[in-house]
């Protein structure tokens, strides 16, 4: 961050640099004297009348517009100051003299220069200074640690204002007075002080001070340097996260943050979100410049840093961040002429693993084994041992068809397209920052599979209207079409991956009749070609937008120094229609010997068209007062007052007809009125919060940090809807300590603890929780002439129902060593949540009539910890940052609303309370059984009766020796889903113009489960990993097909899905700046990248991607690996 930044620094200064040597030369052209003409003051005539009251600040623009003089002072020490004048100044000497005198401020003046500075009260009179230097010049050339030319830097003249700044190259040429003393500064740099001793000729060498490039991380409603931050804060940068071409913003953060965990759980294009979780906390608060959003209204390229409050810290946010909060900045502009940044980039995705369905002949094969396996006739079996014969030859392509649908229906790779533009710039007075991109992603289906495109558009504008008066107001526009089959993409049973399942190899894929569409089971009524054709079957067309305006305005005030005034709204709104067409397709098989075509199946028998609207507006308004002062050199003080109210509303309609004559008509007023349907609702909601903060700083070694928040929810009830939740945190920075001043090789040590309540009204549901109510039922009743509408009562209110309350405490160290070449984090935590919803066990009779209410019942905690450590090296021109991050949490139940248990083995699996949230039982195994001998010496009886044991079959553990396989014989198999361990691997390296970065992404601790069967097809893993008489042994992966074990939820079914992939991988070319400057360009990279390239886990026998949904085993989409090619261009 520290070396990007002055890196940035450089390339403004540069830019800047340019427009100062246009207005010198013009200067020098209309110059009416030199330095050598220079006249002293009193032979300068005041030329501008002063038989008047004027003030200090308008007489000194008087007498700048005349071009012989530039004012140097503080505006506080001028500001208000009135002088009264009678006419007789002659002279510019007389007239300083007398503004002297007046305004009590020392005036000094060197060259065309004059300083003005307030002079203490009970200090002597104010004096005039005029200083003649000695006509001695001297020259040279700074550079910063790398020897490149550093441009903008300052070369003052010790002691006096005489001042000069480097040019493009980094020269500089300097008058000076005898025995002068030279300070050099640029920002990020230590200050140098060379004697001069009479050298026409000096060059310096900067070096790198890490203070003043110290990172300013984005916190609650506002930012601090890393060195003030009380509490546990993760930050990723812009260049961290554009290494590679990203769809979503999401797939960006795995790995590099410690502490969140992430899994992508599919690849579908709009909807490719990695699965973000704090600590294990749950779904993350995300807050985009101030506003609750989430990371698909986003573009990478659009963002300046990512931050997540992961502790106390997070309490600002209240009853929103009990799960942590990740905070998203925008880029904004900058004090420049404009730069334009081009990004074009050209990406292949393909997918990175998934089970394959069988071939026709492993298919008949699969089918045949189980089913005599089972125990039924062979006769009977639905395949020939000649069957299959003919499958596995295709001896003929439609009665004896091999048709691989996975080749058929997927491409190797899809493409993908982005590109963006942006502009930023400014001056002292006006910021301003522009976005466009541009996103089009194919689908992984070959047969018009659809598509997703996204458009992005921004604006930020930052202007000082006043010198106390700033406005900063920003648009945001993001449209997303989504064009799909008919059918959800995502994952599930109705899915087309579910359908993909039960279209089966033994039916071509083709006909002889390119008119008519093939049948391949597909449950009996369609199948994967027909589902994921879009022109075949029809489609689900979603527009949508979302657009973001926000307004700001702060006002510093002049009668108390450091107090500024803050009011704040946005207004964000969405409107989204889907289309969704369902075409009647009528499939057909096709017998070679006479030709004929037999109707086999039909896909919804009555065509259909729904539409659907809906749309919502949000308005976050809120005003602060924040007051910042440094006392002395000791204290520094900041403290926050905000005001906020969160108002929602959204509407939602639909409508829809069938018995349409023609699909080719796709409109609604095409379809038959008497198969009309429509629907529609409402919803409102809103949230009023006060926060205050106050964080105290002494001696810079001392901070401590109070935060309280209140919030009101309209989910709960007047008598608890208000919510109150404070937070402490401090932190002691050892390294500051003049005890420590002989470790010269420590930079940072930081000590920090916290301690904070929030809260959280997510899994309150409905607003109307603590009312009695009642919905209106979908069916009608017949009481007397006509149907009447029937009322459904939603239960019983609960009037006391309120908050979740979450009570987080965190300790933590920062540390830094070697002049920062080593460094790193070091967290632990422990958070206790309380007042769980949930509904009593106890039981009630049936004649009730309604359930229980939800309750306030349940409490459980969550732990765990945290270590970043880095180093940054350079070594000559070779430059690496490398930087890894592990994480482990779990989360416990305290206490669970759960029945007393009876028998110890119900509660020692049952249990919930005291106990891990996600154990999981199952039997334990010890293999398979290889020989009819050893079950027949088997001293204990399954379920099923060991006579239906064969060879094959699972061996499983009676545990409590009790002669009986049982429930009572399940132990703890594994953990959930969710993963324990998290492990980041970053790299960055640089080589003259070239550029590498790698980041590895591993979770581990977390299971799945696996899926023998999918739909009516097997997976080819099944096939080649099950137990065969051929394959007779204990440790097949896959137990005999058709036993009466091989359903029981045991270890063969349940794997370790721990993994460390190689998330994303950049290599890049900068093209020489000597090449560039004679086209116009700043700098031009040239890169190719890939993510998801290579992955190391435990399920390559199952064809399975270890970030895949559990269960599914295929019904997904899949997860994309991809290559790009791209292309940054700066001008």
């Amino acid at each position: 961050m520290k070396t990007n930044l002055r890196k940035l620094i450089i390339r403004m200064s540069r830019i800047a640099i340019y427009a100062t040597t246009v207005c010198m030369s013009l200067t020098m052209v209309f110059a009416v004297e030199t330095i050598g003409q220079r006249k002293m003051l009193r032979d300068i005539p005041v030329a501008f009348n002063l038989q008047q009251s004027i003030s200090l600040q308008d007489l000194i623009e008087e007498i700048e517009d005349l071009g012989q003089f530039t004012f140097v002072y503080s505006k506080k020490d001028i500001r208000g100051v009135m002088l009264e004048f009678n006419g007789s100044i002659q002279d510019m000497e007389s007239l300083l003299n007398e503004i002297s005198v007046q305004a009590g401020v020392s005036i000094r003046r060197v060259n065309e220069t004059i300083s003005l500075k307030e002079v203490k009260r009970n200090l002597d009179k104010p004096a005039l200074v005029e200083e003649e230097p000695v006509q001695q010049t001297v020259s040279g050339m700074v550079t910063d640690e790398n020897g490149e030319p550093l441009p903008g830097a300052t070369i003052l003249e010790k002691g006096t204002t005489n001042g000069t700044t480097t040019d493009i190259e980094g020269n500089f040429k300097m008058n000076y007075t005898q025995g002068a003393m030279l300070s050099i500064s640029f920002v990020g740099y230590e200050t140098q002080e060379v004697s001069v001793s009479g050298r026409s000729v000096i060059n310096i060498q900067m070096g790198v001070d890490e203070n003043q490039l110290e990172e300013i991380v984005v916190v609650g409603y506002g930012g601090k340097k890393k060195s003030d931050i009380t509490g546990s804060v993760a930050s990723v940068i812009n260049e961290d996260l554009v290494k590679a071409p990203i769809a979503n913003v999401t797939g960006t953060l795995s790995g590099r943050l410690p502490g969140l965990i992430s899994l992508q759980p599919n690849g579908q294009p709009g909807a490719d979100d990695t699965q973000l979780s704090i600590r294990g906390f749950g779904q993350a608060l995300i807050i985009v410049d101030g506003v609750q959003t989430d990371f698909n209204n986003i573009d990478p390229n659009q963002i300046e840093s990512i931050s997540i409050l992961k502790d106390a810290s997070a309490t600002i946010y209240g009853a929103r961040a009990g799960n942590g909060v990740i905070l998203v900045t925008t880029k904004k502009g900058t004090n420049s002429k404009p730069e334009f940044s081009l990004n074009i980039s050209q990406t292949y995705q393909g997918i990175t693993t998934m089970p394959r369905p069988s071939s026709s002949s492993q298919y008949a094969e699969l089918t045949r084994e189980e089913w005599i396996q089972s125990g039924q006739a062979e006769a009977d079996a639905p395949f020939t041992l000649e069957d299959i014969e003919n499958y596995r030859n295709s001896s003929d392509p439609y009665l004896y068809p091999n048709t691989d649908w996975y080749s058929e229906l997927f491409n190797k790779w899809s493409p993908q397209q982005q590109y963006n533009l942006s502009v930023r710039g400014g001056n002292e007075r006006i910021k301003y920052f522009g976005f466009l991109g541009y996103l089009d992603q194919k689908t992984v289906f070959k047969n018009n599979g659809g598509n997703f495109k996204r458009y992005n558009f921004q604006s930020n504008i930052d202007a000082e209207i006043s010198d106390n008066l700033t406005l900063s107001f920003k648009i945001q526009s993001n449209v997303q079409d989504r064009n799909f089959p008919l059918e959800s993409i995502n994952s599930g049973e109705a899915s087309v991956w579910g359908w993909f399942w039960s279209t089966l190899p033994i039916y071509p894929a083709h006909l002889p009749d390119p008119t008519k569409v093939s049948f391949a089971n597909g449950a009996g009524t369609g199948g994967a070609h027909i589902i994921s054709n879009r022109d075949i079957s029809g489609y689900s067309d979603t527009d949508s937008q979302n657009n973001f305006g926000t307004i700001s305005l702060k006002y510093d005030f002049d009668f108390i120094e450091g107090l500024s005034a803050k009011a704040f709204t946005n207004y964000s709104n969405y409107n989204s229609d889907n289309k969704s067409l369902r075409k009647t397709v009528n499939q057909y098989t096709y017998d070679p010997g006479s030709e004929v075509y037999s109707l086999a199946g039909t896909y919804n028998a009555v065509p259909e068209l729904t539409q659907s609207h809906s749309k919502g507006r949000t308005i976050t308004s809120q005003f602060s007062l924040n007051y910042e002062r440094i006392f002395g050199d000791l204290h520094s003080l900041s403290v926050l007052a905000l005001y906020e109210t969160i108002d929602n509303k959204s509407d939602y309609f639909s409508a829809g007809r069938k018995g349409f004559i023609t699909t080719a008509v796709d409109q609604l007023y095409a379809g038959s009125t008497e198969a009309m349907s429509n629907d529609g609702r409402a919803y409102e909601s809103g949230r009023v919060s006060y926060v205050s903060r106050l964080n105290y700083s002494f001696a810079n070694k001392y901070l401590f940090e109070a935060i309280f928040r209140a919030d009101a929810s309209d989910r709960f009830p007047s008598n608890s809807r208000w919510g109150y939740f404070p937070s402490i945190s401090s932190a002691w920075r050892i390294s500051e300590e003049g005890f420590m001043g002989g470790i010269s090789s420590l930079d940072n040590l930081k000590l920090r603890a916290s301690y904070g309540v929030s809260g959280s009204d997510r899994d309150a549901g409905s607003i109307y929780r603590y009312l009695s109510g009642y919905s209106i039922a979908s069916n009608t009743f017949i009481l007397g002439d006509g149907p009447m509408v029937a009322l459904n009562s939603i239960g019983l209110a609960n009037d006391q129902i309120t908050w979740e309350t979450l009570k987080i405490a965190n300790v933590g160290l920062d540390f830094s060593l070697f002049g920062s070449k080593l460094y790193g984090t070091l967290d632990a935590f422990y958070r206790d949540r309380t007042g769980i919803l949930g509904t009593r066990t106890a039981s009630i009779p049936t004649s009730f009539g309604a359930e229980l209410p939800i309750e306030n019942l349940n409490s459980q905690n969550n732990r765990g910890f945290e270590l970043l450590v880095g180093t940054i090296r350079k070594i000559n021109e070779f430059y690496l940052d490398l930087s890894g991050n592990i994480s482990w949490s779990r989360a416990k139940w305290n206490y669970f609303d759960e029945p007393e248990f009876e028998d110890p083995d119900q509660e020692r699996i049952n249990k919930r309370s005291g106990n891990w949230t996600d154990r999981q039982f199952g039997y334990e195994t010890d293999g398979l059984f290889t020989t009819q001998d050893e079950i027949d010496a088997l001293t204990y009886e399954y379920p099923t009766g060991n006579s239906q044991l064969r060879p094959g079959d699972i061996r499983i553990i009676d545990q409590n020796n009790d002669g009986i396989i049982d429930w009572k014989d399940q132990v703890e198999i594994g953990k959930g889903t969710t993963p324990h361990w998290m492990v980041g691997f970053n790299s960055n390296m640089r080589f003259r113009n070239f550029d590498l970065s790698f980041l590895f992404q591993g979770a581990f601790g977390h299971f799945t489960r696996i899926s023998y069967t999918q739909g009516r097809n097997f997976p080819t893993f099944v096939y080649e990993n099950r137990w065969t008489e051929e394959n007779n042994s204990k440790d097949a992966l896959i137990p005999r097909l058709g036993g009466t074990t091989i359903d029981y939820f045991s270890q063969f079914r349940y794997k370790k899905a721990g993994y460390l992939r190689l998330k994303n991988l950049s290599f890049g070319y900068n093209l020489p700046k000597t090449l560039l400057s004679t086209i116009g360009l700043s700098s031009t990279r040239i890169y190719v990248a890939g993510t998801n390239l290579l992955t190391f886990d435990k399920l390559k026998d199952y064809n399975l991607d270890p970030e895949a949904p559990s269960s599914e085993a295929g019904r997904y989409y899949p997860q994309q690996r991809t290559i790009s090619l791209g292309l940054n261009v700066s001008f």
